[in-house]
């Protein structure tokens, strides 16, 4: 587990020392949705949307990429694009979050408790430069593909990630 951490940590700091002096020159926009509010912005290539219902909170912002988030039933969801990637979360309960870091870097959460009050179910997706991270409500599947993606379901226990050396993945409880 060490040696992954490593490559986690090494490839966070890559992918963050070469997205993050580009997002800083782009265009920022941000969304918020709470109470039953849909809030969308775009700024040329740049763009969020937010939407929740009366007991959703959906956050989602766009540095120079693409942020979505959807929040009912009391989810938490974010959404970050960041130097052309796109982060997209929904969730029905629970907590999603997805961030894409890079050109066509695609990150997908989605995130489905059957029980919203225990604030159980959670799920990240973070893809870097061209990579894919995808975590799906229905089962808690979890996908990555490219050299750059992680994605985790709390409630399977699924997890998966992308690196220049290959995909490792764990199989849901």
């Amino acid at each position: 587990m060490r040696f992954i951490g490593a490559i986690l940590c090494s490839t966070a700091a890559v992918g963050a020392s070469l997205t993050v002096p580009a997002a800083v020159a782009t265009s920022a926009v941000h969304c918020t949705a709470e109470f039953g509010a849909d809030d969308t912005i775009v700024d040329g290539d740049t763009g969020c949307r937010a939407v929740g219902d009366e007991a959703g909170q959906a956050h989602s912002a766009g540095y120079g990429g693409v942020g979505y988030a959807r929040a009912t039933l009391g989810a938490s969801s974010l959404g970050v694009g960041i130097a052309g990637g796109v982060g997209a979360s929904e969730g029905v309960g629970g907590v999603p979050l997805a961030l894409g870091f890079g050109p066509d870097a695609m990150a997908s959460s989605s995130v489905t408790d059957d029980d919203p009050t225990d604030g159980a179910a959670r799920a990240v997706a973070i893809a870097f430069f061209g990579s894919r991270a995808h975590v799906g409500a229905v089962d808690g599947s979890v996908q990555c593909l490219g050299a750059g993606a992680i994605a985790w379901d709390e409630g399977t226990g699924a997890t998966c990630v992308g690196t220049p050396f290959g995909t490792w993945a764990s199989l849901p409880r």
